[in-house]
């Protein structure tokens, strides 16, 4: 495939995830190829090599000479899928524990504390508190220092903001996370590594929980 094809295909990539994740498309609603090639100006080739990426990745489907909709996946389906996540964070939060240097445990509370700061009522609080949760997850994941499990997770993470955004939104557990963050932060920095797995765990389970209640 040409670069230049590539490169339009990961931008469409991009833009239709950024628009999944700030909730303007919906679960199970359609996504015109014509409509977005008649938006951005960007041919059909690359805007259905990214669908196929997205499908691959479990965000839209395809269907062959139908058309391409936003997932809408079963209760069961995101159960399942949370309960993969949370025993998989809690594995990260476990090596973390073990692994983390002092740096690193002064950056994730100082990323915390910023989550605790935020105010609900602010029109920025949701993208803060996203970009600030991610950030706070991925200096997990660093500690952890296993590049593939992180590759992997960070892909894992994506859905669920994605499952979030659908669903409840990120305003609800904002506060609640910050409490539960620092408990995991206590167990990394005494790297009681069995501690910080369950506080991951324990962790993920209120997200699966707020986005059922969704």
């Amino acid at each position: 495939m040409p670069e230049a094809v590539l490169r339009k295909k990961d931008l469409v990539r991009e833009e239709i995830l950024a628009r999944l994740l700030d909730g303007t498309y919906k679960f199970g609603d359609p996504i015109s190829v014509k409509a977005f090639s008649e938006e951005t100006g960007i041919s059909r080739q690359p805007i259905m090599t990214a669908l196929s990426t997205l499908s691959s990745e479990g965000f839209v489907t395809v269907v062959a000479q139908v058309g391409c909709e936003v997932a809408s996946p079963s209760t069961d389906e995101i159960n399942d899928f949370y309960l993969m996540f949370e025993r998989l964070e809690g594995l990260m939060a476990e090596l973390a524990a073990k692994r983390r240097t002092e740096e690193q445990v002064r950056k994730l509370k100082s990323i915390n504390m910023q989550i605790s700061m935020i105010d609900n009522n602010d029109s920025d609080a949701t993208e803060s508190y996203r970009l600030l949760n991610r950030e706070f997850h991925a200096l997990i994941h660093e500690m952890a220092n296993s590049p593939l499990l992180v590759e992997r997770q960070g892909n894992i993470f994506t859905m669920s903001d994605f499952f979030i955004v659908q669903t409840v939104g990120f305003i609800p557990h904002l506060k609640s996370a910050a409490e539960e963050h620092q408990e995991m932060i206590s167990a990394i920095a005494t790297k009681d590594s069995s501690a910080a797995r369950q506080a991951a765990e324990r962790h993920i389970c209120e997200v699966a929980r707020y986005v059922r209640s969704g």
